[in-house]
């Protein structure tokens, strides 16, 4: 999406402003690209509910997109890391899919009680033993 501030090029084909500082000509008419913004557009993009990212991994909320990047960095969606300590685990995947991730591929991680799920890091490397908790 092409977000404010929306620049152009003098024949008005939309440069979005993450992208105008790695172009030196624009991509559509390949006329100069100077700094001139449509305010027009910025006008239109500020009045129109956006997409979350994660609309492809389940998440249905639109907003708009001064709140956009907000919500994608904590949307349930989102991809999530392996949460063992240690950063040697590369692995990324849905919320849902943390168990069963640490279950299969962490079998030294082991149960020590409770409700919330409680974890004895011995797989990992780092000294000594890491005691963390997954709520």
């Amino acid at each position: 999406y092409v977000l404010p501030p929306i620049l152009q090029c003098q024949s008005g084909h939309l440069v979005c402003s993450n992208c105008r500082p790695k172009l030196t000509c624009c991509p559509t008419c390949r006329g100069p690209l100077g700094s001139i913004r449509n305010l027009a557009m910025e006008k239109v993009a500020n009045s129109v509910l956006f997409p979350c990212k994660y609309a492809s991994s389940g998440c249905e909320v639109t907003l708009p997109h001064t709140e956009k990047a907000d919500h994608e960095e904590l949307c349930e969606f989102r991809p999530y890391s392996c949460p063992c300590p240690g950063a040697s685990c590369k692995w990324q995947g849905s919320l849902d899919a943390v168990m069963p991730h640490l279950m299969h591929q962490h079998k030294s991680i082991t149960t020590l009680q409770g409700e919330d799920i409680v974890f004895l890091a011995t797989d990992i490397n780092l000294p000594g033993a890491v005691d963390w908790v997954m709520m």
